[in-house]
């Protein structure tokens, strides 16, 4: 096929002259393109976010949870109420560092003369600076738990900021189910993605000591314990140790025990699924715009049928003419697609912004692979819809489109 400018020229001439129709053309090129990037580039950028809060956990972390789990979609038995030889048993298992047993309750929290429910989790205070590395306890003012809080708190962000008229400070003194508590500590505002753990914005976290003052002792129970290994390739053994014990005690099916690399491995995989499905779903805005062009295209052939015979009477070669027509379906689809690549980074930038000031960890995307990918499917898309008006206008006898009216 020839390519030349002159061939160029001719085709960049004949879309400026359809006028609207190009326009209306690339309108759906650029939707559909908008759409597909968009979704990519969310969807990906919630990929990256799981990744991150997952990497801050590590990969020596074991999630050891009773009966069916919410974090794995397994569906298990009746639940358990694991005990603290359950929970000795485990720190002796072969390769496990240590073991933080969760207790987790709601409860009412006075201030002022105001009162709200709030979410409750309480850990060994000994243990609490383990939680540094999980990305679940950064604390932005005041200090973390110690050893002696049987008595301070440490609150989330909303809790500090929005859940009372005045802004709860540190130094404050609180009731929680009337007993009285301080806030040694606030929790920096945490963006939260699919799988990212307990929300903590919402979250007051106390000692297990403090938390007895306000729950007997013989109702504590664990909701999730995490276990941490000296190394990440201890993780299966230690993981499958714990299982073990605990399914030959309470039975098959009993328990819930993921690493949170197998964890993440689950809720990229659904997560992957639900992109593929929403990009799926754009696409068919881009099947629609590749009609757009076909449309355009056979028009255009009918409208210069004249002018394809008088080119080949001057000897315009076939596949010259192929060429011409191809190229303006190409160039529809090349301008529709990179001005839908920016309308879709746009879409996705703002999607981000506003998944963010509520509290959700959105970040978009914005990769090269992305952009090359859809400008290139998009031209694709532009040159397949084209080539059959093309293909037309090439075989079209001289003498008879000299003489078509």
């Amino acid at each position: 096929m020839v390519l030349d400018r002159d061939v160029v020229e001719v085709s960049v001439k004949n879309l400026r002259r359809a006028g609207i129709r190009t326009y209306l053309t690339l309108i759906g090129v650029i939707i559909g393109i908008a759409a597909i990037v968009s979704l990519l580039s969310v969807g990906q950028g919630l990929n990256v976010a799981v990744t991150e809060q997952f990497q801050q956990l590590g990969s020596n972390t074991i999630f050891i949870i009773p009966g069916a789990s919410s974090l794995s979609g397994s569906s298990g038995s009746a639940s358990i109420s694991f005990t603290q030889i359950d929970i000795d048993n485990m720190s002796n298992v072969r390769g496990v560092s240590s073991v933080i047993p969760i207790y987790a309750g709601a409860a009412v929290m006075d201030f002022g003369k105001e009162k709200a429910g709030i979410t409750i989790y309480a850990v060994d205070a000994s243990k609490a600076s383990a939680f540094l590395d999980t990305g679940f306890m950064n604390v932005a003012e005041g200090r973390m738990l110690t050893k002696n809080d049987s008595a301070g708190i440490i609150i989330g962000d909303s809790i500090a900021k929005t859940l009372f008229d005045n802004e709860l400070n540190v130094k404050k003194i609180v009731l929680i189910n009337g007993v009285e508590y301080k806030v040694v500590g606030i929790l920096k505002k945490e963006s939260q993605s699919f799988g990212g753990g307990p929300s903590s914005n919402n979250t007051v976290f106390m000692s297990l000591e403090a938390y007895k003052r306000i729950v007997p002792e013989e109702n504590l129970v664990p909701g999730i314990i995490f276990a941490k290994t000296f190394t990440s390739s201890d993780v299966t053994d230690a993981a499958a140790q714990i299982k073990d014990k605990l399914e030959k005690k309470y039975g098959k099916k009993s328990v819930t025990v993921t690493s949170s690399d197998q964890l993440l491995e689950s809720i990229n995989s659904v997560l992957g699924i639900l992109t593929l499905f929403l990009v799926g779903i754009g696409g068919i805005s881009l099947i629609v715009g590749g009609i757009g062009i076909m449309n355009a295209m056979i028009t255009s052939v009918m409208e210069r049928t004249k002018e394809i015979g008088l080119m080949k009477a001057l000897g315009a070669s076939n596949n010259r003419i192929l060429m011409i027509f191809l190229l303006e379906a190409s160039f529809i689809g090349a301008i529709g697609g990179a001005i839908g690549i920016v309308v879709g980074f746009s879409l996705s930038i703002l999607v981000s912004i506003i998944g963010t000031a509520v509290g959700f960890s959105l970040v978009a995307y914005i990769g090269p692979e992305i952009a090359i990918g859809a400008l290139l499917f998009s031209m694709f898309v532009g040159m397949v819809s084209g080539i059959l008006p093309a293909i037309n206008a090439a075989k079209l006898d001289p003498v008879v489109a000299l003489r078509y009216e």
